[in-house]
């Protein structure tokens, strides 16, 4: 093979592993949040349990909410608070 083969190659298998691992179109978009809360990113207690939406209120607390971006609307019906020390437990999904 000459040099330029192998860069050229080089090159395709950076690529195709740079396609695999992007995430899908859509998947683990934000959900729509309330004007006083913040969308925090999705977060797990284990590898074993599903992706969850992370909020943070005006006043600073988080809530975990329903399966990642499938919450729509948060808020307290919808949620539950959730302390800084249990989210550092956790695993955040990308």
């Amino acid at each position: 093979m000459t040099l330029r083969r192998i860069q050229l190659l080089a090159m395709a298998v950076v690529l195709f592993t740079l396609l695999l691992a992007a995430p899908p179109a859509g998947g683990g978009a934000a959900a729509p949040a309330p004007a006083n809360w913040t969308f925090e990113g999705c977060w797990t207690r284990s590898s074993a349990q599903p992706c969850r939406d992370v909020f943070r209120d005006q006043q600073g607390n988080f809530w975990v909410c329903r399966d990642c971006g499938t919450t729509g609307n948060p808020g307290p019906g919808k949620c539950t608070q959730i302390s800084s020390g249990t989210l550092a437990l956790g695993l955040w999904c990308s």
